[in-house]
């Protein structure tokens, strides 16, 4: 046996022991202050901790991380809002950046796919961002097959820009099972919002509007070798049935909101290149004078935006099969909803929605923000039909120079984070249909932040 000399053998055994047990107490002291953290309900303090415990880069930490998280986050709704609760997950996310050792990726990837708790799961999907080891386009691929819809959406989100056919493969069979599937009464508007995000999803990606997860099936599996298969058909007009100013109608809970302000009694200009014989009346006089640009562009009094709006609202609710359920929110200076929340498409709730679209007048300003907010007060809605004609405003009229009310830049970025923190995890889709002067970049953005479409009306 080999002996050394007594201050020897205790620098030996510190340095054998000193760095494992400064880890493990470490480690311990981040548990333990996550622990607390984690009941006493601050949530700075709990991201504090919940930081301090990952800097350990191991597959306990990342474990004790997620199992903390999703009892804080399933309590959290109850006292904090949707604004609280989307900023603690994206920076709970964020928080997993020194995660990269071998052990703490595969113990990730372990979880990604078998937590039992969805909350855990999502914050593992949306962690994939800053996890360098981990692909976000696996990630999201293997959440696809998730079975909470929250989780589904979110992983939709990540695959909607990758065009390569074995993605839209994987969504396409994907949609097709949950299309088929029959969900309790209490989970089947959420699993409605994520049909429909899967539809606007392969849209974005085939450039095609198609109504059922069969049909994207069958027109898949005819062009999936055609290099040509993300460009689109050339012609689709019709192909989706039912359209409000062109844009689909689809999903199953419905929103329309009319914007009703003063500037709606405006009436418009035919399109350039456009007559009156060209759209369909008929011209009555010297036919030379009918050749005169002005006359045949002269604005006729169905050209008005209000008429226009309530004669094509009315059209598409006529036309709503029975298992729609739809209410119509008007706003001006004032939000007003038809009814208190969304009713079936019967025959005598579409006949009282189209008298009450009868009885709305155009007077007062743009309160959007207000309107959208409203909207998304009823839970089941799916699908939001955004009708508008101006920038959103609280203060009318008055000119900041390019064009604008004073405030409406500013409300209409106060709208896009707001829009964002009450749709978090939610999968509304916001379709919006701007009239001539309407605000087009604000619309556009927010319908593409929404999973919708914005359509010019013309």
């Amino acid at each position: 046996m080999r002996f050394h000399p007594p201050r020897v053998t205790i620098l030996l055994c510190l340095a054998v022991l000193e760095r494992p047990l400064d880890a493990g107490q470490d480690s311990g002291l981040a548990a333990k202050n996550l622990a607390s953290a984690e009941k006493g309900g601050d949530t700075e303090a709990y991201l504090v901790a919940l930081r301090a415990v990952l800097e350990g880069d191991d597959a306990r930490s990342v474990r004790a991380v997620v199992v903390s998280y999703s009892k804080f986050a399933s309590r959290l709704p109850r006292t904090a809002d949707s604004r609280d609760f989307k900023l603690l997950h994206g920076r709970a996310a964020a928080a997993f950046a020194p995660v990269k050792s071998k052990g703490a990726v595969e113990e990730y990837q372990r979880l990604l796919a078998s937590h039992p708790d969805w909350r855990g799961r999502l914050l593992l999907l949306n962690a994939s961002s800053v996890v360098k080891p981990v692909s976000r386009l696996e990630a999201a691929l293997k959440c696809l097959r998730d079975e909470h819809p929250a989780v589904v959406r979110q992983a939709l989100q990540y695959l909607s820009r990758s065009k390569q056919v074995s993605i839209v493969e994987a969504i396409i069979e994907r949609y097709v099972e949950v299309s088929k599937r029959k969900p309790k009464p209490a989970e089947r508007s959420d699993w409605d919002r994520t049909r429909g995000i899967f539809q606007s999803t392969l849209e974005r990606l085939l450039g095609v509007d198609l109504p059922v997860a069969e049909d994207y099936k069958n027109y898949f599996e005819t062009r999936k070798r055609d290099p040509g298969l993300f460009d689109g058909p050339k012609e689709s007009r019709g192909i989706s049935g039912l359209t409000l100013f062109g844009a689909a109608v689809t999903g199953k809970n419905l929103i329309f909101v009319l914007d009703t302000s003063g500037s709606m009694e405006t009436t418009d200009l035919l399109p350039e290149g456009e007559s009156e014989r060209e759209s369909g009346r008929t011209v009555v006089g010297d036919p030379a004078k009918q050749e005169d640009k002005a006359l045949t562009r002269r604005p006729p009094d169905d050209r008005k935006r209000m008429l226009r709006a309530k004669k094509e609202l009315a059209r598409v609710i006529k036309s709503l099969p029975s298992d729609i359920h739809f209410n119509v929110i008007d706003y001006s200076s004032d939000v007003r909803s038809w009814k208190k929340g969304m009713v079936q498409a019967s025959d005598t709730n579409k006949q009282a929605a189209i008298e009450h679209l009868e009885g709305l007048k155009a007077e007062g300003i743009t309160v959007t923000d207000m309107a959208l907010e409203e909207a998304f007060a009823d839970l089941n809605v799916d699908t939001i039909y955004l009708i508008t004609d101006g920038a959103p405003t609280h203060m009318g009229s008055s000119n900041a120079g390019n064009g604008l009310p004073e405030d409406a830049l500013q409300i209409m970025a106060d709208i896009h984070d707001r829009v964002a923190e009450l749709n978090f995890l939610r999968g509304v889709r916001i379709f919006a249909l701007g009239f001539q002067g309407a605000h087009e970049e604000f619309l556009k953005k927010l319908a593409a932040n929404h999973a919708g479409k914005y359509v010019a009306i013309r």
